[in-house]
């Protein structure tokens, strides 16, 4: 009741008289010491309390207060004046010094060393590998007594730089170069019957047949590889000799030059005059036994098929092993293509890698490169 005078000890209470754990308290001196209930009831309130305020925080709509615990980048607040970007530039520059003697001298390898000597081109690639290595230990601090992060980064870029141009050499080297430089070693016959064995000659890399040689074009078949795709063209090479069952030697060979029968424009066969061509190099001719397989992608095997067709089409009898030809007026110049294109895809690929390669070195030269630090109370709130 409010008309019962207060205790002398509860005189504090008088304040929270609209308390209800007060007004308890008050009216019952003994039990000044709360409870277990009481204490059960204050941990529920100060729970509620707190998990609406995490309500409060969470629907707080002020973007500021949401992002307080973040870090403030204070290097966009610099203003540009287009130093650092020169200085990446000039960075740039060195770092592209190591992959710009790297990768040509990697690349020149492949076109004049490694077909005379493997173990000169090894060498050489051991070398441009050692560099790389040696740079990239000198950036740090236990080496050189100095941390230097520029010359990591020029070892890291000159070894890559190495073992691209291996790639793009080996690519290279065995889709075109192997085939000029076995041209190179072997020999040209001239004034060769259609008639003649071609086991005399073994090491013809070019053949000039004799005036009354022509292409039996009626003869003519095409084979198409399931696998690939494409028409594999053969045409025999006769003489005015030879009969309708003597056996043919030299096979004229083109790809998607053809019909299925009696029609063959591959290459010069339609011009009349033509009687030369460069012989088709046969993988075991070019490659040892073990390194076949970079040279899967030769048609030669698709034109062995394509006269055991022509056999049973016609009835004709090849040679156990018959000389492919391209046929062609300038068997030199078809030769040289070889080298030519590998000259030409090698700049294509090269311009394509260093174009790709200065983007790249220009990130990391802006990375590293010490910015200038701003003054001020900007810091990161963390």
């Amino acid at each position: 009741s409010s008309d019962l005078p207060l205790p002398p000890d509860c005189t504090s209470c008088s304040s929270a008289r609209s308390s209800v754990l007060a007004d308890a308290l008050c009216l019952h001196p003994l039990s000044v010491t709360p409870s277990a209930t009481t204490r059960r009831m204050a941990s529920a309130m100060d729970k509620a309390r707190t998990h609406r305020a995490k309500q409060e925080l969470h629907s707080e709509r002020d973007r500021l207060l949401k992002h307080a615990d973040r870090g403030v980048d204070a290097q966009k607040y610099i203003p540009d004046d287009g130093k650092d970007r020169a200085r990446a530039l000039l960075w740039t520059v060195v770092l592209l010094i190591g992959p710009a003697v790297a990768y040509p001298a990697v690349i020149l390898g492949w076109f004049f060393v490694f077909h005379n000597s493997i173990v000169q081109f090894a060498a050489l690639l051991v070398c441009m590998l050692l560099v790389s290595m040696t740079l990239a230990l000198f950036s740090f601090r236990w080496v050189a007594g100095k941390e230097r992060p520029w010359l990591w980064w020029l070892g890291f870029f000159t070894g890559q730089a190495t073992l691209v141009a291996l790639v793009v050499g080996f690519f290279l080297y065995y889709r075109h170069l192997v085939y000029y430089w076995k041209y190179e070693e072997m020999r040209a016959y001239t004034n060769v019957a259609a008639a003649q064995d071609d086991a005399a000659f073994p090491d013809a890399s070019m053949i000039l047949f004799t005036e009354d040689t022509r292409l039996d074009q009626q003869r003519a078949v095409g084979y198409k590889s399931k696998w690939t795709g494409k028409v594999y063209c053969v045409a025999p090479i006769v003489d005015m000799t030879m009969s309708s069952v003597a056996p043919i030697y030299y096979w004229a060979i083109g790809e998607g030059c053809c019909d299925a029968r009696a029609d063959f424009h591959c290459g010069d066969s339609q011009d009349t005059s033509t009687r030369s061509g460069l012989v088709a190099l046969e993988p075991d001719d070019i490659v040892r036994s073990f390194m076949k397989w970079a040279v899967q992608g030769s048609p030669y095997y698709k034109y062995e098929k394509a006269v055991k067709l022509e056999e049973a089409t016609y009835v004709t009898k090849a040679a156990e092993k018959p000389t492919f030809v391209y046929w062609s007026k300038d068997p030199i110049a078809l030769k040289d293509s070889y080298y030519s294109e590998a000259a030409s895809q090698c700049v294509t690929a090269s311009l394509i890698y260093f174009a790709v390669l200065t983007i790249v070195i220009y990130v990391a030269a802006w990375r590293i490169l010490p910015k200038k630090k701003l003054e001020g109370v900007l810091r990161h709130a963390q």
